[in-house]
Parts: C-alpha cells; structure tokens; sequence
C-alpha cells in the first residue's frame, strides 16, 4: 500500500494552500516541514499569505507540536504575514492546533480564523495574497 502524506500543499499566486488530513506522525510533520519549505522558496524575498485547511485534521502526538511550532517560527522568519485558517468543528482540533503553534508572533502578523474556505480566500484577496 502506497503511503499517503496527512496533508496536501499547493501555491496559488503568493498563498500556500495547506490541508491537514488524519493524524500526523513526527515522520509526516517532518516530510510536511521540508515540503512546505520547497515550496515557499520562490516567495521568501516578499510577504505571502497561508490558507490553512484543519477541518479534517485528527488529534495527534504531542511530539508533532514542535516541529509544526519550527515550522510555523521559520514562515514567520521567511515573510509569512498573513494566515487564514478554516477551523475544525471539533474544539480539541482547534486547541492542538493552537498548542502546536504557540510561537511567539510578530506585531505585522494576521491570524484569521474561518468556518469556510470562500470566506478564507476572500480574506488572502482582500490582503492582495491572491487574485
């Protein structure tokens, strides 16, 4: 059986568009850091927005956290200053995803929360981090 990443990463104009699917695994969060990285590269001399897709994420280990915590300190360092996240239903979700990204935040830095994606991108839109 082929191995399915808990994820699913895309660039459209200067937005990462990042969905977390079932339970990741320090392995997964680790393959998630150096794909995410790749794919940010062509945008780290501007400033770029991440839509975050959590609806279908599942509760994970706790030594997930610090990696997505690197993860989410290192797009800080690299121009990330607008995130759009589309939250789950389930409020566990939603509290591991703030644990894992409990990380201290720069003063430019827009953290958006959303129940749907139409409402996500126009928020990346309206920014100018998507057409």
């Amino acid at each position: 059986m082929k191995y399915k990443k808990p994820y699913q990463l895309a660039l459209e104009q200067r937005t990462v568009i990042l969905r977390a699917q079932g339970v990741s695994t320090l392995l997964s969060a680790q393959d998630l850091a150096l794909d995410y990285q790749k794919l940010v590269v062509p945008m780290l001399d501007e400033k770029w927005g991440l839509l975050l897709d959590i609806r279908q994420w599942q509760p994970s280990p706790q030594p997930v956290f610090e990696v997505l915590r690197q993860i989410v300190s290192w797009s800080y360092e690299h121009n990330l200053r607008q995130v759009d996240l589309i939250q789950p239903n389930d409020p566990l979700l939603l509290w591991q995803y703030l644990k894992s990204t409990d990380v201290t935040r720069p003063d430019d830095v827009i953290r958006n929360i959303h129940d749907d994606e139409t409402v996500a991108r126009l928020s990346l839109q309206a920014a100018g981090y998507l057409a």
